[in-house]
């Protein structure tokens, strides 16, 4: 049976079509996929269905019944519940004040015959509601929980009570995975199977193939506001998916053998104790310390949140070190200005490349000699010799395959994964001794996602340093030759990348060293 169905649906903002008169439904007791690559529109579709935008056109049905929700409260009220991928939860609060909140239970006191409400919260009756919801549920919670003591499982948990106790029996997932650890990834899927079983509708955003593959039933495929394919989950592979994503083959499996390096080998980049605190006094990093040898990946994996930005900002020149030391082979390079850094011989990738990485209101040309002005290939006296570096931009364009409609243009016409090979280009050319990429792939698309990966493992297999700085496990996994996990600002352990696996990253991730 049909429990939600699209028809036509498409969604403008202004001129720019982010739905083109999409089609589809979701089935009783069915876990429906919708993938698709960053900005095809899986999110905008799905906000629609859970009345956060209008759509343009098209109409939307639940249960047979067209419905116009003007507002989340309508799709609700309509038995549907989306969990965000940024959780919407008060961390002061408890489990039950959060499901609770703005619907409160109040006291009530008997006068007589009859019962007057109070404005005093009835908290008794609250907590026994959300535990026995917690027990139907199989969640390992309690209701008094405080949410800011809770992991972020336990807190995807809490959001997943927040829909359940509004008895949503349709339930969306806008990347759901994305900041789990493994482990509480399991969790979860055994949890959206027994919801399944109890004939509720799961739809999942996602970009990440393999678990598609894992948990749902049946798939269908966004490209560019348009779905361009739907399949069952049993007839499918990573391999047909990522085509149809991106209209061609992807080789979605990274070569690389992983390399073991000896003690007294080649060290080109030295962390001592680095630490830094945060605007209100807490550490952040904390006596981080690491080695990279010639040649060498050296991955830094951990759930978001857990320093690795902090870590980046150190490195990088944005933030200042309280304690530590730097060096680039025997070049103290501690709170040195990003320039100087470039000067010594590093090269960034950054975290956000529309903050720190091109200037998308700036041409091609201008974002591939960014930093680079003092170069004597580029200005003589301060004058830009535009000859060469319109060279400069042809030979990176063909180089690293960046996409462009027009070479003379700027970056904002660029998709995500093109602007981040100019970024990529730009940094490589440098001949750094050392590459810092982090989160090298966010936000990019499948097929640049390859280049990318490809790219790295060239630039290290040259005999140069690579720090790699992912949320991605798989991938983190696939390029480090050794990789480290940050918890709560610190290195908790080291696990080589041979020997690496999903459980021994995930426990470590979670906060859970030598079995403790």
């Amino acid at each position: 049976m049909k429990v939600v169905e699209i028809q036509n649906l498409t969604k403008k903002f202004g001129e720019f079509v982010a739905n083109d008169n999409i089609s589809l439904h979701a089935n009783e007791g069915e876990i429906l996929a919708i993938v698709g690559e960053n900005g095809a529109g899986k999110s905008t579709l799905m906000n629609m269905l859970f009345g956060l935008l209008k759509p343009t056109s098209g109409h939307i049905l639940v249960r047979g019944k067209e419905v116009d929700f003007k507002s989340p409260t309508d799709a609700i009220e309509a038995g549907i519940g989306m969990v965000h991928q940024h959780f919407k939860l008060v961390s002061s609060l408890s489990v039950s004040d959060n499901i609770f909140l703005g619907r409160e239970k109040t006291k009530e006191i008997k006068l007589k015959n009859k019962s007057l409400k109070t404005p005093f919260i009835d908290r008794k009756t609250q907590i026994e509601e959300i535990q026995d919801l917690i027990k139907t549920s199989g969640f390992d919670l309690k209701a008094t929980d405080k949410i800011k003591d809770l992991s972020v499982g336990a807190q995807q948990k809490v959001e997943i009570l927040k829909m359940l106790h509004k008895e949503a029996d349709i339930l969306i997932f806008d990347e759901p995975t994305a900041v789990l650890i493994p482990q509480e990834i399991d969790e979860l899927f055994d949890s959206m199977r027994q919801m399944k079983a109890k004939g509720k509708t799961i739809i999942i955003i996602t970009h990440k193939l393999q678990e598609v593959l894992d948990i749902s039933d049946r798939v269908y495929v966004i490209k560019r506001g348009k779905l361009v394919g739907s399949v069952r989950t049993k007839d499918t592979s990573q391999a047909e998916l990522a085509g149809m994503m991106v209209g061609r083959d992807v080789l979605l499996d990274i070569k690389k053998e992983h390399l073991c390096f000896e003690e007294d080998d080649d060290v080109v980049y030295r962390v001592c104790g680095l630490t830094t605190k945060n605007k209100d006094g807490k550490l952040v990093v904390n006596d981080v310390s690491f080695n990279i040898r010639k040649g060498e990946i050296l991955g830094i994996a951990g759930v978001d949140g857990n320093g690795q930005s902090e870590l980046v900002g150190l490195l990088t020149g944005m933030i200042c070190s309280t304690a530590g030391d730097i060096f680039l082979y025997d070049k103290r390079l501690t709170n040195k200005w990003p320039k100087e850094l470039r000067e010594a011989g590093i090269s960034i990738i950054p975290e956000d490349r529309y903050v720190h990485g091109v200037n998308r209101d700036m041409t091609i040309s201008e974002n591939i000699i960014a930093g680079c002005l003092s170069d004597k290939q580029i200005s003589k006296l301060g004058v830009l010799k535009n000859k060469e570096i319109v060279e400069k931009r042809e030979a990176a364009i063909e180089k690293y395959d960046i996409r462009v409609s027009d070479r003379r243009g700027y970056v904002s016409q660029l998709s995500g994964g093109n602007a981040q090979k100019v970024i990529i280009a730009r940094e490589l050319e440098k001949n750094p001794e050392l590459l810092i990429a982090s989160q090298p792939t966010r936000g990019v698309d499948i097929g640049a996602i390859e280049f990318v990966h490809n790219a790295i493992i060239n630039f290290a297999e040259s005999g140069k340093a690579v720090l790699l700085i992912s949320n991605e496990i798989t991938e983190i996994m696939s390029l480090s030759d050794r990789i480290l996990v940050m918890y709560e600002g610190r290195v908790i352990g080291e696990v080589l990348g041979k020997d690496a696996t999903t459980e021994k990253l995930g426990l470590l991730m979670g906060g859970v060293s030598d079995g403790k």
